[in-house]
């Protein structure tokens, strides 16, 4: 027959052994800081209680530190988000259902008022460690563009150049010599962010029109691609990542 003080410290024996996969409070952040290292990395065993079972992976970095800790102040009150952090970007793990992880980011992304990149994809709890090195690509991509949120499907081309190191590195040959020219180099981003239009890259530059063309067919002579062809002008945009691609600040997560 169990007595009530047999019953006492089996439960305080119970809760012993059990606590530590118990989902942490909210304002225990070594214990969210870990727990997130440990989805990341892949050693989750499947034995965390309360965990979801997929998430919205969020890489991010900020153009300043104010601006990263304005992400985990923005998150702190969710009780669900998990958050690795770091001096000027990190992860958060936020739950969620399959093709609702762009419009978590973006919700999250609006709320900021710093200059923030961030790189989402989504994935159930054992896919975390693939999914995590997918938003990683996809931020050193982003941070070479216009601040806010990106998925694979943006940036699909640099994506797969980049995971082809010897690709990469040929393409950033090709467009050395580009980038050795500021005004060449500023004349081809403009004609890449205008998608091609001549007469709006002229305006973004405050140059004339013809001077464009010029520098334009400067390019071509020293890439061999024309960059008013739509082809060769992408192969020119990939090189361009290629080449200027940073390794972006993310804590480790082994």
């Amino acid at each position: 027959m169990t007595t009530v003080l047999d019953s006492r410290l089996l439960n305080d024996v119970l809760r012993d052994i059990l606590s530590p996969y118990d989902l942490p409070p909210v304002e225990d952040v070594a214990t969210r800081r870990q727990l997130a290292r440990t989805l990341l990395s892949g050693r989750d065993n499947g034995s965390f209680d309360g965990l979801a079972l997929a998430y919205a992976v969020i890489a991010f970095c900020a153009s300043t530190e104010d601006g990263a800790a304005e992400v985990l102040d923005v998150v702190r009150d969710n009780a669900d988000a998990l958050v690795l952090d770091g001096t000027r970007g990190g992860y958060v793990l936020l739950p969620c259902a399959h093709d609702q992880q762009v419009a978590l980011a973006r919700d999250l992304h609006d709320r900021l008022g710093a200059d923030v990149w961030m790189g989402v994809a989504w994935a159930s709890r054992r896919d975390l460690p693939s999914a995590r090195a997918t938003t990683e690509d996809v931020l050193r991509i982003a941070s070479g563009r216009a601040p806010g949120v990106y998925e694979l499907r943006n940036v699909l081309a640099d994506f797969a150049v980049l995971r082809q190191p010897h690709v990469a590195e040929r393409l950033t040959r090709m467009i050395e010599p580009v980038v050795a020219q500021q005004p060449l180099l500023d004349a081809l981003r403009a004609f890449i962010s205008e998608d091609g239009n001549r007469a709006a890259a002229a305006r973004r530059l405050d140059i004339h029109r013809s001077t464009l063309d010029h520098r334009l067919r400067l390019v071509e002579r020293l890439t061999g691609c024309r960059p008013t062809s739509p082809r060769a002008l992408l192969t020119l945009s990939v090189a361009l990542t290629a080449h200027s691609a940073l390794e972006v600040p993310l804590p480790a997560t082994y």
